[in-house]
């Protein structure tokens, strides 16, 4: 048998190559939605470790500097101005907000989704006089979000998102305006007490994290997992 003959045997149909190409496009119609979701997730997490890595050492040089944060007993924390004011001289600043406008511009109106897909109600920033929030971009382009005020804050007697003796709220967008603007993907929360800072939930793995429910308390576990597996 020639050579001509051997390649004539074992080359491969129109048809065969078609079903092949079929066959890999189905494939990875079915496999890349889920690496890019995988990836997305994974950056989400090297972002919140970032945020929680930096906020955490300001809190600790603010605390070893000024003391206890508990505003009713002297502390640093009777008003979200005065904290606002110690935690930008600890950060790499992109932008200082204050109280203007020009931070978290993507939710004044419609407010970030919850983990379950519906809108939170709207956080105006820009215009809340009775418990005003502070805010600043971080050079990486994350922003935060500082409020501290009623007599719970102060007196470092407030429960949130499953931490006790809170004396300031810290809200972070780890990717700044981007999308999706949602509790459990990149808005966390993060809690101040006398002991430093907190992640939201106090590795507390709740239903919380769920999709069913809002994630709003979902920092600790994810710090704590390393991932987001919810």
């Amino acid at each position: 048998m020639d050579n001509f003959a051997l390649r004539t045997k074992y080359g491969f149909t129109l048809a065969e190559v078609l079903i092949t190409l079929v066959i890999v496009g189905v494939v990875a119609a079915m496999t890349i939605p889920t690496v890019i979701n995988n990836t997305k997730k994974q950056e989400y997490v090297s972002k919140l470790k970032k945020a929680y890595s930096t906020l955490s050492q300001a809190t600790n040089l603010i605390i070893a500097e000024e003391g206890t944060p508990k505003g009713s007993v002297g502390g640093w924390a009777y008003s979200t101005e005065n904290l606002f004011r110690l935690y930008k001289n600890k950060l790499a600043l992109s932008k200082d907000c204050g109280t203007n406008s020009g931070c978290f511009q993507q939710v004044n109106e419609t407010g970030p989704k919850y983990l379950h897909g519906r809108s939170h109600e709207p956080i105006n920033f820009n215009t809340n006089s009775n418990f005003p929030y502070y805010r600043l971009i971080l050079s990486d382009g994350a922003q935060v979000a500082f409020i501290a005020s009623g007599a719970a804050y102060s007196s470092c007697t407030a429960t949130k998102a499953g931490v006790n003796n809170v004396c300031v709220e810290i809200t972070v967008d780890i990717n700044g305006e981007k999308s999706p603007n949602q509790w459990g993907r990149d808005w966390f929360r993060f809690l101040v007490t006398e002991d430093g800072l907190k992640p939201a939930g106090n590795d507390n793995n709740s239903a919380d994290c769920s999709s069913n429910n809002n994630g709003q308390s979902c920092a600790a576990r994810v710090l704590k997992e390393n991932a987001i597996n919810y």
